[in-house]
């Protein structure tokens, strides 16, 4: 946790994740992976997020940055023709959120993907594959509870 500050009307909050990982294959009897970067493994995992309050409304924020990674222990930057194999680029994210509470109802609300990136996390070798397995879009979401 960032910082953190509570009143009786205000509150923020804020958070920070984040991970280097440097790995290579020091040995391997499969010829030309040695000093190759392990594959399916980000250098750069980022996780920020942001949470402000005022009296019955909750807003988040939530930012998330993947560096590039590799999909075969060759390394390859280019797919071949099934799609199979070829580097994964890096992207970034950013969530929205938020809860209004009043009395015994709850309006929760959010935006994925508000930037609407477009990015792919995996390759697919099966169904419904070969080849890449695209995110979702920006999509919003809406719910409501009311306690009885």
């Amino acid at each position: 946790e960032l910082f953190r500050m509570n009143s009786q009307k205000y509150s923020l909050n804020s958070f920070i994740n984040y991970s280097f990982i440097e790995t290579m294959y020091s040995n391997s009897d499969t010829r030309g992976i040695e000093g190759k970067k392990v594959e399916f493994v980000p250098k750069d995992n980022l996780k920020y997020g942001l949470k402000f309050g005022y009296k019955n409304l909750i807003l988040n924020m939530q930012y998330s940055y993947v560096s590039e990674q590799f999909t075969d222990s060759s390394n390859a930057i280019e797919g071949n023709l099934s799609g199979v194999i070829g580097l994964i680029p890096a992207y970034e994210l950013v969530d929205l959120s938020g809860v209004f509470k009043l009395n015994k109802f709850k309006l929760e609300f959010g935006v994925n993907n508000f930037l609407n990136e477009a990015y792919f996390t995996r390759r697919a070798t099966g169904y419904p594959g070969p080849g890449i397995i695209p995110s979702s879009g920006r999509n919003f979401y809406l719910g409501t509870q009311f306690k009885f």
